[in-house]
């Protein structure tokens, strides 16, 4: 019995007839192998720039693969189609390694990025690759002066805001969610 639900199971994923490859666009927290575009903070970090390759889906929104040699599974929990699903995989998985990028960037932004935590100052690009994307449940558009995280630390929020030129001015939240967030110096 146990041989016959594995293979149903199995027939119900599907190759992709051209698999999704690059990089890591930045930071991701699996949660037990899943990424999620939830993105719940805290946990295990897989850094920016490991290189990736999605082979495989399943319901339209389930996608399978390696991120650095390691079996990865990714779903995004916001899509309403395949074609959701897609253009979310495609803003996690990116065709440059965004590490070229982060080299340019100074050695401070650097070490928050390396330290999955935002600074005061950084840019929508920073916080994007420190971060990750929020989720889109909660911030529906990228220009928005705030971004909403949560974390795994009390299921607590935690909003990045951004100021009129664009770069971080601070943050709101519980302060145990915002130390989760927010790199000290």
């Amino acid at each position: 019995m146990l041989l016959s639900a594995s293979t149903l199971l199995a027939g119900c994923a599907t190759k992709l007839a051209q698999p999704i490859t690059g990089y890591t666009c930045c930071n991701l927290r699996p949660d037990y192998g899943w990424v999620s575009s939830t993105n719940m903070l805290g946990g295990p970090i897989v850094p920016a720039g490991e290189p990736a390759t999605l082979d495989t889906v399943k319901r339209d929104t389930y996608f399978f693969g390696t991120i650095g040699g390691d079996y990865i599974s990714m779903r995004d929990d916001a899509a309403r189609s395949k074609e959701d699903a897609l253009r979310w995989v495609r803003q996690i998985v990116v065709p440059t390694d965004p590490k070229v990028a982060l080299a340019s960037w100074s050695p401070e932004v650097q070490k928050a990025v390396y330290s999955a935590k935002v600074i005061i100052g950084m840019t929508r690009p920073q916080v994007l690759m420190s971060l990750s994307y929020p989720s889109r449940n909660d911030t529906k558009d990228l220009n928005a002066n705030t971004w909403r995280y949560w974390t795994i630390q009390e299921d607590e929020p935690v909003d990045v805001l951004f100021g009129a030129d664009g770069t971080v001015s601070g943050f709101s939240g519980k302060p145990s969610a915002v130390r989760t967030v927010e790199f000290r110096r």
